[in-house]
């Protein structure tokens, strides 16, 4: 079978280290299913459309595009033009990607779902007077941290202003958004299944620093953000709230129609309560990040471990998977959910 593995060649300000970034994940993919006996074409996206002649004639496109020369707005097109030519791809869906990257619209979704969302506004002139604070203040429609930095987080009028009009000089639109003080937690899905509940440990996050994932502790390997921001396996928590966290992160999911692999990001305040941080679909597949990262291994059914290369494979299209001979691709969890209160990824 031909599988065409799509992904972003990169922008003309992106580091050697971004790109190998990128080619790792493309490799690792490719790695598994040529071991399986399957035709690999390793398709970058550029707006020549010369990778989409390539995806038609593939049986499976393994979609790792994120972006088209960086920029995320056009990842959703990518999956899109797919969709639209009939071609199997993994991941989310084009209104799955675009609902989840524009976060107003995605909180007005959950939150009409019943779901628990910090109070929200998008910065358009004066903010109200009786806004929650401290707020986190971040792009609108951007994704992986873009954007969020220590001073992301406010706790006064002024520095709340400042941080808007910092904000929006550099994106088209800025949400601010209730800051909620307590533990974070994801919860992760590959198809139907739900993976352990994972932590992060901000403990070490230098002194006077917010306990938030900025982009440079998601991307600056060795940076005192990265080693201050600590994903944690398995979760300490009781079963109760794992399993109120996992409900929550159901629905979430559900409700912006997730599929393939995915992330929910939730925060419990001091009150025992859940929040609803994001929903991430198509999150990092390489096996030291996103999904795989995991010293502690997800469950599949009948309890049994699940490596970084199986929830790879389970991310693939179930019809497809099977005629790829990739056992268990995409196949639903007869054997329940992983294990409540146990998991690792992290997320912000």
């Amino acid at each position: 079978m031909r599988v065409a593995i799509l992904f972003d060649p990169g922008a003309e300000d992106w580091t050697p280290e971004d790109i190998r970034g990128v080619m790792k994940a493309v490799d690792e993919i490719g790695a598994i299913f040529a071991s399986m006996g399957h035709e690999i074409r390793k398709v970058p996206v550029r707006h020549d459309m010369r990778w989409f002649q390539v995806a038609r004639r593939a049986d499976l496109v393994f979609n790792l595009c994120e972006g088209v020369h960086g920029k995320s707005e056009w990842e959703e097109h990518v999956v899109g033009t797919l969709e639209f030519a009939g071609i199997p791809v993994t991941g989310a869906s084009l209104w799955t990607l675009a609902a989840c990257r524009r976060k107003p619209i995605a909180n007005a979704l959950l939150q009409q779902a019943g779901l628990p969302v910090p109070r929200w506004t998008v910065a358009q002139g004066k903010i109200e007077d009786d806004f929650p604070l401290p707020a986190i203040v971040k792009p609108a429609a951007e994704d992986a941290s873009a954007g969020l930095d220590r001073g992301s987080v406010v706790s006064d009028r002024k520095s709340l202003r400042a941080r808007v009009a910092a904000m929006t000089e550099q994106f088209d639109d800025v949400l601010v958004q209730e800051y909620i003080d307590g533990r974070e937690f994801n919860v992760g899905f590959v198809g139907s299944r739900v993976l352990p509940i994972a932590e992060i440990d901000f403990s070490r996050m230098p002194e006077g620093a917010w306990p938030i994932l900025t982009y440079a502790g998601k991307w600056e390997i060795g940076s005192a953000d990265d080693l201050g921001s600590v994903p944690v396996c398995p979760a300490g928590i009781p079963q109760k709230l794992a399993d109120r966290l996992i409900r929550i992160a159901e629905l979430a999911w559900r409700t912006m129609q997730g599929k393939g692999y995915g992330r929910v990001d939730l925060r419990v305040d001091d009150q025992g309560r859940p929040w609803v941080l994001e929903v991430n679909p198509n999150p990092d597949l390489n096996d030291d990040a996103g999904l795989s990262r995991r010293p502690g291994p997800a469950l599949g059914a009948r309890g049994q471990p699940q490596s970084g290369p199986e929830r790879r494979r389970r991310s693939v299209p179930h019809g497809e998977g099977r005629r790829l001979g990739l056992r268990g691709a995409g196949a639903p969890d007869r054997g329940g959910c992983a294990p409540r209160g146990t998991g690792r990824q992290g997320g912000a």
